[in-house]
């Protein structure tokens, strides 16, 4: 008995037997989402789409289904990206590196957690706060940033 009045968030059985959701319904159209293979397609509103029973299925579905970037979770054993601050907050009270040297070495120690981020706007962000606590930002000729505490004597 094919239903011809879909239900959003339904899972139906289409007519070679896969397992599908409907994730949207619109005019003269509907967008499935195979939960064998997370593809998803588009039918017409005509398409003949029976309830899900899960031993009539052709295939094996899957638990939960994809649902797209915001379920992205972390695997077993990959840990929490490192916070780069401490990093970078230590390469510049040292001193001694130019910028193109700690970015060098901050992407070489936290090569993992500088993925998709922008080193040096990360390093200028630091600059800038060490700047607002007290610290002292000071180049030399040959280039190399250092951030110097200031020491209050009263």
């Amino acid at each position: 008995m094919p239903s011809h009045n879909p239900k959003i968030g339904s899972r139906y059985l289409t007519v070679t037997g896969a397992p599908v959701q409907v994730l949207e319904v619109h005019e003269g159209i509907m967008v499935l989402q195979g939960l064998a293979s997370d593809n998803r397609f588009v039918a017409p509103t005509g398409y003949p789409l029976r309830p899900f029973k899960g031993e009539a299925a052709a295939f094996e579905s899957r638990l939960s289904p994809y649902r797209g970037p915001q379920s992205k979770k972390l695997r077993r054993g990959q840990a929490q990206p490192k916070p780069l601050a401490p990093i970078i907050d230590a390469m510049l009270l040292a001193g001694g590196k130019t910028m193109r040297g700690i970015v060098r070495e901050v992407k070489r120690r936290a090569s993992a957690a500088c993925k998709g981020r922008d080193v040096p706007a990360n390093i200028r962000a630091r600059l800038y706060w060490l700047r607002k606590r007290g610290c002292k930002i000071e180049t030399n000729i040959m280039r190399h940033v250092a951030a110097i505490r200031q020491s209050y004597v009263s």
